[in-house]
């Protein structure tokens, strides 16, 4: 019996050799390096904005000068009551999961880590509400300043959409007759409010008849009949909080001037460059703009999430096939916005309240902020494109809520990064000490709880006086040290106010997590899978989010393994085409 053999042909090994390495090639190629590409389940066509002109109805009422809802509510008169009821007037709404509690909470309620406390004896008494501030001292070789006007008219210039009566919870004509509609609804080259408002003179503060101070509107009224829009443009928005917290971009990450100019804009958020604007996400039916970040409170219906448009599972491709089966816990800011104040303004990481410094181009002190190399408080250090911090949040969080006590905790306990320049342990106050830390705000959450993902903060942090007697942070009479550089007197006048007692030069470190949600960037500069599984800790703190090394150990493991059964798989290959020739 013959048996007859068969040699291979020389390229068939040589075929078998390009093949594996072209799919291992793809496979690398898809999983690894190729930007994710975003599907859109939802098309968001952005809300057009209506010129109504009024002009023949003034004439015929003899409107002669615009003087907020008072000249709005006869027509108007449900939008008026429906905004008299809501955040942007109240300044406060129902907040679930606030210390384990649902309470009503907002800007009257709080004492933040920007500008302290508008209001006291839970929101009855103002104590920061309105004025015309006027520098009452300067230092040697500037006393000709004094008693020029600072450009601040108090924490109402940004705090409630209003003509300058603090708000009320009882719908009286006189508080019906106080929001400035036009904030919203007048085109932006026509009339802004805020305090971009106040310095190009679109309006300022006058006492009126009953000697309390209130907003006055500096435009012409044929003009404002002709510039009334139905819907804000982003502009109107911007106007107050792109420069909350005392300047441009200082206090909300990636909410800054940048969103204002159509070209920065574009390049700054996607959403931006397609079009898209502040209503198109905060829609604001019936005047309510919802929010879900651990540090914003209105909650007034349901925030837009990014699955409301993108989908469950957004990412295309094979690699996308990987990023939504093993991401679900991951937020999608914590990928798609890379970097914190990456546009033309930066943003500020942390203030001192135990010093002020004189600016005299702006005609006023100014709290200190020390630069993080030279600990130089004459210098107003600010950051820009810097990485976030990252946590858990599940939609409730810890939160400091004046006058509750507080011990405040070691700052070698807290071990984040205060703009990512220097430890919080190693701040020191510029006159005085600190005694430890508080947070006013920290979200909750873990990796055992099925409702929390991991997101991107800014971490904020501010000295602030504290009472030892009290245990309370201790509210500052902020007009006060802004007109005379005395923060020392400007406590004392706080805690006298609020009933606390206070020793000059007592401190803690206020830390607030900011979530970061704007300023997201395009699909390909998303971070890669490298960025946060490394074979070294780069971005993502895996300990404190209680993964140990193993997201790391594991990546790198797979990436290892699959290079060595490529490169098997070549040498088999190899070592076939070799015996064959051989």
């Amino acid at each position: 019996m013959t048996h007859s053999t068969s040699t291979p042909r020389a390229w068939v090994p040589w075929i078998a050799l390009l093949i594996v390495l072209v799919v291992a090639g793809a496979l690398v190629y898809y999983v690894a390096l190729q930007p994710t590409g975003t599907g859109i389940v939802k098309e968001y066509k952005p809300l057009e904005h209506r010129v109504v002109d009024h002009t023949e109805y003034f004439r015929e009422e003899g409107i002669t000068k615009y003087e907020g809802s008072k000249t709005c509510i006869e027509c108007h008169e449900d939008e008026v009551r429906e905004f008299f009821h809501s955040y942007h007037y109240q300044l406060v709404s129902m907040n679930e999961g606030i210390n384990g509690a649902a309470r009503p909470f907002g800007g009257k309620l709080a004492l933040n880590d920007f500008c302290l406390s508008m209001f006291i004896n839970n929101g009855s008494k103002v104590l920061n509400w309105i004025g015309y501030i006027k520098l009452k001292k300067a230092p040697e070789g500037y006393e000709e300043l004094v008693g020029s006007f600072t450009g601040l008219t108090g924490c109402s210039m940004c705090h409630g959409v209003g003509m300058g009566l603090p708000p009320s919870q009882e719908p009286s004509e006189e508080q019906l007759e106080n929001i400035d509609c036009l904030a919203c609804h007048a085109k932006p080259d026509v009339y802004l409010s805020g305090p971009l408002g106040i310095k190009k003179g679109y309006k300022n503060v006058t006492k009126d008849e009953k000697g309390r101070w209130r907003y006055v509107v500096n435009i012409p009224v044929d003009k404002i009949a002709k510039s009334i829009v139905d819907v804000p443009y982003s502009q109107n928005c911007l106007a107050c909080h792109a420069f909350s917290g005392g300047g441009p971009h200082l206090k909300r990450p990636n909410l800054g001037p940048d969103l204002m100019d159509p070209e920065l804009a574009a390049k700054f958020d996607v959403h931006f460059r397609e079009g898209l604007g502040c209503v198109d996400c905060h829609r604001g039916g019936g005047h309510e703009f919802a929010t879900s970040a651990a540090d914003t409170w209105s909650r007034e219906g349901e925030a837009v999430e990014c699955s409301d448009c993108h989908g469950e599972k957004p990412h295309r491709g094979i690699g996308g096939l990987f990023l939504n089966k093993f991401h679900k816990r991951v937020a999608c800011q914590t990928c798609h916005i890379p970097y914190i104040a990456h546009g033309e303004y930066p943003t500020e990481y942390y203030r001192d309240w135990s010093k002020a410094t004189f600016l005299p181009e702006h005609k006023r002190w100014k709290f200190s902020i020390p630069d993080p190399e030279t600990g130089d408080t004459g210098k107003w250090h600010l950051f820009s494109n810097l990485k976030p911090v990252y946590a858990w949040y599940n939609g409730s969080r810890q939160v400091y809520i004046f006058p509750e006590k507080v011990d405040p905790i070691p700052l070698e306990e807290v071990k984040e990064k205060i703009g990512g320049a220097i430890k919080a342990s190693e701040i020191k106050a510029a006159n005085g000490r600190i005694l430890g830390a508080v947070y006013y705000v920290k979200p909750l959450g873990g990796r055992d709880d099925p409702d929390s993902k991991i997101y991107p903060f800014k971490i904020h942090a501010a000295i602030l006086p504290y009472s030892v007697k009290d245990k309370v942070i201790v509210p500052i009479k902020v007009g006060a040290a802004f007109a005379t550089g005395n923060v020392t007197l400007a406590t004392l006048l706080g805690a006298k106010a609020a009933g606390v007692e206070w020793k000059p030069g007592d401190y803690v470190l206020y830390i607030r997590y900011m979530q970061v949600n704007h300023g997201v960037q395009p699909a390909e500069k998303a971070l890669e899978c490298l960025d946060c599984h490394g074979p070294t800790v780069r971005r993502m703190p895996w300990g404190e989010l209680g993964y140990g090394i193993y997201p790391e150990v594991a990546f790198t493991t797979i990436l290892v393994a699959i290079i060595a059964v490529v490169l098997l798989a070549a040498w088999k290959i190899y070592t076939r085409i070799k015996s064959t020739k051989t």
